[in-house]
């Protein structure tokens, strides 16, 4: 049995370390793909949500009645400082995220299709669902954002993720207290005897079930 010479043991050990190097490399690009990816999708459903409640603020429905426009123009103001964190975080991994950002806009806006299209042919209530809708969605998106910023030991993106996922419950909150109230005033412009007193048994019970739901 021949043995191997020290010289066939180096070689063996140097090969070894350049194929465990190519895979730290590999994984390492994999991983910035997928945070990428991610923070790409962010950007792109975040400047949908922007434009969209952008547009809401000049709704002359909207700015006529105060608590209305004032919950529109806290989540304007949120969506804006989301979305600049993200092109930020984006930019910061580097590449050309060009033609990524274009075609995670194609496929947010084919996920949002119909929730902001033509907004001021909509009721003020199926504004404000829609955008309950959008901020669920991006609730979603920051959950698999933070997950996969944590499970890859990427804190800073881990914490702002956490961070945005953490105020988008209270403003759909704010959504879900005000719209039984919309839904009413519509309906009772139509057909003043309905009965306008279900808005608080409305706005009770859709608070019990997502209380309930936790």
């Amino acid at each position: 049995m021949t043995l191997p010479t020290n010289r066939t043991i180096h070689q063996s050990i140097n090969r070894l370390r350049c194929d465990a190097s190519v895979n730290i490399i590999l994984m390492t690009a994999t991983h910035t793909d997928n945070l990428r990816m991610y923070l790409n999708d962010m950007v792109a459903l975040e400047r949908e949500i922007h434009d969209a409640v952008h547009g809401q603020m000049h709704d002359e429905r909207v700015k006529a009645d105060p608590a209305i426009k004032s919950l529109v123009e806290k989540i304007h103001a949120s969506v804006k400082v989301r979305l600049s964190d993200m092109e930020t975080h984006a930019a910061a991994l580097g590449g050309s995220p060009g033609k990524a950002v274009k075609d995670a806009v194609a496929t947010v806006t084919g996920t949002l299709a119909g929730l902001y299209d033509r907004i001021r042919k909509h009721p003020v209530s199926r504004m404000l669902r829609d955008d309950t809708v959008a901020l669920n969605l991006a609730a979603t998106a920051y959950s698999m954002l933070y997950t996969t910023a944590l499970a890859l030991r990427d804190l800073p993106i881990a914490n702002v993720a956490l961070r945005h996922l953490r105020g988008i419950p209270p403003q759909v909150i704010e959504l879900t207290k005000i719209i039984p109230d919309v839904v009413v005033r519509e309906l009772a412009a139509d057909n003043p005897e309905i009965d306008q007193s279900v808005v608080a048994l409305a706005r009770k019970n859709t608070g019990d079930a997502w209380m309930g739901a936790s």
